[in-house]
């Protein structure tokens, strides 16, 4: 399978090359910095600024059997403009969708609009953890990609949600499947690994299960 990766040498998108690359799958990972990363015959580097030129970035996107976004400007997560960060790119994705010649979308989502008990959404929630707070513009950006993806039906798109908790862990190859709501352990604690989510990532990209929808991952 051929897979594009947005946002290749990021927080999560790093983990989505390796999983991709562990399967034995062609790669291409796309970043303003494909220096950083690794050497693998795999692999295909290649620099791409997403916002610069969207008709460029749909050309090199195309030709791909899916495309996985995770793009993040920076993980400046305090920048007084971080939300229009995200927007930005965002519509820099859509408009470079508009250009290529693949229909089937990938995004790595966040857990901020998945509901909890009451039916709230997590991130509006008094469940949200306070000492986060700084964080919300920044959140509230990755949340918006999910409002905007409903506004495209012509592509074949998923917003895979993490849930709450999503740090770097061991790849167990195990984890539950959600839609609208936080998913919890026996303990109580909403988590998965990026390692795990890369899993379930990439399961989704070889074996299709959602279409047009948000799902969420977790233990």
């Amino acid at each position: 399978m051929k897979i594009a990766i947005l946002g290749a040498t990021g927080y999560v998108g790093s983990h989505l090359v390796q999983e991709g690359l562990t399967r034995g799958h062609q790669v291409t990972g796309l970043s303003r910095h494909p220096d950083k990363l690794p050497d693998h015959p795999g692999l295909r580097k290649v620099a791409l600024d997403l916002l610069a030129d969207p008709a460029l970035a749909g050309r090199t996107l195309s030709g791909h059997d899916v495309i996985l976004y995770a793009y993040n400007p920076a993980r400046q997560s305090q920048a007084p403009d971080i939300y229009e960060q995200h927007l930005r790119g965002h519509q820099a994705l859509l408009a470079a969708m508009a250009h290529c010649n693949v229909k089937r979308l990938l995004c790595v989502g966040g857990a901020a609009s998945l509901k909890i008990a009451s039916g709230e959404e997590f991130l509006d929630s008094e469940q949200f953890p306070p000492q986060y707070a700084d964080f919300k513009p920044s959140i509230r950006g990755t949340r918006a990609l999910y409002y905007l993806l409903k506004e495209h039906p012509e592509l074949d798109w998923v917003f895979l949600a993490p849930s709450a908790v999503l740090i770097d862990g061991q790849r167990t190859g195990q984890y539950r499947t959600g839609t609208d709501y936080l998913l919890y352990d026996q303990a109580g604690m909403s988590t998965i690994s990026l390692q795990d989510y890369a899993v379930a990532m990439l399961d989704e990209a070889e074996q299709p299960r959602h279409h047009k929808e948000r799902c969420t991952v977790g233990y």
